[in-house]
């Protein structure tokens, strides 16, 4: 199969046009009766800022919402059979290309973005623009999910495969589940290349991971990028430990309270000042931290453990049969704690507790 880290870049297959999409859908609906262009333009939000309801939209013209579906669905079909018209053909070709790349479905938000990026070279969309480019999604032949438990609103083409796209998602969850932790893009990437999964699945690209992720509900991004399972608390954090946590494992190094509190503020985990007593207070009675310092916070899953410099030294030299080299008792203990040498070096020199053998230590 195909290497899964190596991104496809549609942008390479579509050239960038510089049309406007005000032209185009304009140009589009001068086939329709005056009724069909209201229904349209009612039904996208086309002019008055809104989408309205089929009902709201029976209600204005006296018929039944039933009948509104009717025109609609009518003017739909119409404008499908202009879509070979050159000032159309080519921007439908970049919204399929675009869905196909993505495994057949995408969110309305990143749809929009990409096909006037790709397409009209803009980076920023006003709201009627959005609106219109949506007009041209349903005369290519996409279809708009709303969103439900599972998935959040979105388009789909004619050919989405949802049993593959539940498929993934549930090969997703395995890896989130073995993990047990939050995971970058590259981590996620790398754990389904090489996963049982892909080699049944040569289909599979990383745009449709990465894709996929966004449109389920059951995983969710923190404020580092990093995914994981929707409810965790390291994706969505609420109490300070949490949001303690993120902070650490981001720094990758054991930090001061008060640095954690400052951190947790410029991250953006916190919309409300964070006391710096407070971050003290809640990590010293959790077992997920280990105090290494004055004042300075660990995981414990880093391999920190509790109690003095002396209580480190004397579980070392136990778990070694109760005799280390000297160099080897300084770089256990700096992995255990934050602490200078000389500390160490003021400890080991406690002859209720140690004697010095050649080149090492040994308990008494």
């Amino acid at each position: 199969m195909a290497n899964l880290r190596e991104k496809t870049e549609v942008s390479q297959k579509i050239p960038v046009r510089e049309n406007d999409i005000k032209n185009i859908v304009e140009k589009l609906l001068a086939s329709l009766s005056a009724k069909q262009k209201l229904v349209i333009a009612s039904r996208f939000g086309i002019g008055n800022g809104a989408s309205q309801t089929l009902e709201s939209i029976g209600k204005n013209f006296n018929i039944t919402r039933e009948r509104v579906r009717q025109i609609e669905a009518d003017a739909i079909n119409l404008l499908k059979k202009r879509e070979k018209d050159n000032s159309f053909s080519d921007l439908a070709g970049c919204v399929k290309e675009i869905i196909k790349e993505k495994g057949g479905i995408c969110s309305g938000g990143d749809l929009i973005k990409e096909v006037f990026s790709l397409y009209f070279g803009k980076n920023q969309t006003a709201a009627e623009e959005a609106r219109m480019i949506e007009i041209v999604f349903s005369v290519s032949g996409l279809k708009r999910t709303k969103a439900n438990r599972e998935m959040i609103e979105s388009w789909t083409a004619p050919d989405f495969d949802k049993k593959y796209f539940n498929e993934v998602v549930s090969e997703l969850e395995n890896v989130f589940d073995k993990s047990k932790t939050v995971l970058n893009q590259e981590e996620i990437l790398k754990k389904m290349h090489y996963s049982e999964f892909a080699k049944n699945h040569p289909e599979m690209k990383p745009e449709h991971i990465l894709n996929f992720l966004g449109i389920s509900k059951k995983f969710g991004k923190n404020v580092f990028d990093d995914w994981g399972k929707a409810r965790w608390p390291l994706v969505r954090p609420r109490g300070v430990r949490e949001k303690a946590t993120l902070v650490l494992m981001k720094q990758r190094k054991p930090l001061h309270f008060r640095e954690i509190g400052r951190l947790i503020e410029e991250y953006g985990l916190s919309q409300k000042k964070v006391h710096s007593q407070t971050v003290h207070n809640e990590l010293i009675r959790d077992s997920r931290f280990v105090l290494v310092g004055r004042g300075t916070y660990a995981l414990r899953k880093w391999g920190y453990e509790e109690g003095t410099v002396k209580d480190v030294i004397v579980a070392l030299l136990k778990s070694a049969g109760g005799f280390l080299l000297r160099e080897n008792i300084y770089s256990a203990v700096l992995k255990k704690r934050k602490v200078k040498r000389a500390t160490i070096a003021v400890n080991l020199a406690d002859k209720k507790y140690f004697e010095k053998a050649e080149r090492g230590y040994k308990l008494k």
